[in-house]
């Protein structure tokens, strides 16, 4: 169930984050998308080069699991794009993920334990003031609690975090309690209009040192909505409503698009580093 946004009481608004606020309404939080929005080009998933693996965030196994038969991965999105209403953010800086599938020999049932994410935030708009330092918005893709994956086919909530120093460090576009929810596949998507379906890449092997096995693959959605923005500047409600105007959320489904080009590594438990 979705928990309503938070009432904030009568506060006065900072004079800077009132100028931001002034600012934003009359131009662009983001590269702006057209109203209705048009099917990435098929460009849009690309082999990039093969990045390192990382398998400190691997997560503890459940009681009861075998470490030679279950796998830690480290997903590591290399490029991409994603479309959250009018708010459009091609993917500049990897996102990595960690988690396990844990297997338990008595119930014969692999577990997906999640990990970690690492991101780092992405610029969106260069200075607002004229100074790309202090007035630049960034947005960073957070984990927001939820995950499971068969196949290579992953759910994963997610949470979109704007900084500056006048959006604070708590604006968000989704969050825990209402996240964005993707259904992430490396086929082809049947999304509801204005968007038309999208195919991601099928998960391939393209080598292993012994240890560790690497596939590149494309993930894809367009079928999901957005959740409208909060926290921003205190949790000032102008600020979130200028928000949300100029990134075009709440978006319903089949408005928004995520495309994550891929590479993931996996090894057993039983060949980590001790």
């Amino acid at each position: 169930m979705k928990t309503p946004l938070k009432r904030t009481a009568r506060i006065a608004v900072p004079v800077a984050v009132t100028a931001t606020a002034l600012t934003l309404s009359g131009g662009a939080l983001a590269q702006a998308s057209p109203a209705t929005p048009a099917a990435p080009a098929a460009s849009t998933l690309a082999d990039d080069p093969i990045p390192t693996f990382d398998f400190t965030d691997c997560p503890t196994l459940p009681a009861g699991s075998a470490p030679r038969s279950s796998l830690c991965f480290n997903a590591v999105v290399t490029s991409g794009q994603m479309v959250l209403g009018k708010f459009t953010q091609n993917l500049t800086k990897p996102i990595r993920m960690t988690f396990a599938t844990a297997y338990n020999p008595e119930t014969r049932v692999h577990t997906p334990v999640f990990g970690r994410m690492r991101s780092d935030k992405m610029l969106v708009m260069p200075g607002i003031f004229g100074d790309p330092i202090l007035t630049a918005v960034y947005a960073r893709p957070e984990y927001a609690g939820g995950f499971d994956i068969k196949n290579f086919q992953v759910k994963l909530y997610l949470k979109v975090r704007l900084t500056n120093p006048f959006l604070g460090g708590t604006c968000l576009i989704g969050d825990d309690s209402d996240p964005i929810r993707l259904d992430l596949i490396t086929g082809t998507t049947s999304p509801p209009p204005p968007n038309t379906p999208i195919t991601g890449k099928p998960p391939v092997i393209i080598g292993t040192d012994g240890t560790t096995v690497t596939r590149s693959l494309g993930h894809v959605d367009n079928s999901f909505s957005v959740p409208g923005a909060r926290g921003c500047a205190l949790d000032i409600g102008l600020v979130n409503q200028i928000v949300n105007s100029q990134a075009g959320v709440p978006s319903a489904a089949g408005r928004n698009t995520m495309i994550f080009n891929e590479y993931v590594g996996y090894r057993t438990y039983a060949t980590l580093p001790t």
